[in-house]
């Protein structure tokens, strides 16, 4: 068989390891942020806002069952990718997530206009209470020093879908047009930020998301751009 890459590549990752050097490892442990409990219901009157933003398929997969992640096939992945090129460099051959597959897997679209914008947070708040109604508070000065101080300024930071879970998980049986749209797009800004573009901590809402929404129908490639985040993560 003709190796892919150059044998010194497969010291550094486990496969070689267990087998070469026989050392016993664990499944990877899998960061995952699942969305389907109680904390956030899925309100059928969301719908039509949904699919006018183009993530009805994938909302409807993920709010009504999230799949089960199997940790040792997800481990064997790992110790197959290949951060030189990008790829998994398997027995069989070279492969790549493309677009494809994220349409195939997502049902997002992987066409329209591609989701750039700005990521500078200055005035977020206000924009926010615009859009949506309200905003988290500022955090309270902490004048305290060392671990505690840092572990309070975590917690301060943390409390992302804790606040959405508190101020938007129902829409009141009687809820004008108005209130259910706000309420639909606070959902969807929760769900994307918890599956297509998480974060590491898993606590994070960051705005931009959110601001993409605005707009139901502004025609975003969210396929595109959730492929882009994948291989962004790759780098951090």
């Amino acid at each position: 068989m003709v190796w892919l890459l150059d044998d010194v590549y497969d010291t550094k990752h486990r496969a070689y390891m267990m087998r070469e050097k026989e050392m016993k490892f664990e499944p990877l442990k899998i960061r995952y942020h699942g969305v389907s409990s109680p904390a956030m219901p899925y309100d059928e009157r969301y719908t039509p806002y949904i699919k006018q933003a183009g993530l009805l398929p994938w909302i409807q997969l993920v709010s009504r069952s999230t799949p089960n992640l199997n940790a040792p096939l997800v481990s064997a992945l790992a110790d197959r990718w290949r951060p030189e090129t990008h790829s998994f460099h398997l027995r069989t051959g070279e492969m790549i997530v493309t677009l494809e597959d994220v349409s195939l897997i997502t049902g997002l679209a992987i066409d329209g206009m591609p989701l750039c914008m700005s990521t500078d947070s200055d005035g977020w708040r206000e924009q926010m209470i615009a859009l949506i109604g309200m905003a988290p508070t500022e955090a309270e000065d902490d004048v305290e020093e060392g671990e505690e101080k840092k572990k309070r300024e975590r917690k301060a930071a943390g409390d992302a879908f804790t606040w959405i879970q508190n101020n938007f998980a129902t829409c009141p049986p009687d809820a004008t047009d108005d209130v259910i749209q706000t309420h639909a797009r606070v959902y969807m800004w929760y769900i994307v930020s918890r599956t297509l573009f998480p974060d590491s901590t898993g606590k994070n809402a960051p705005w931009m998301w959110l601001k993409a929404l605005t707009v139901f129908d502004s025609k975003w490639s969210w396929g595109s751009a959730t492929l882009a985040y994948l291989y962004r993560q790759d780098h951090t």
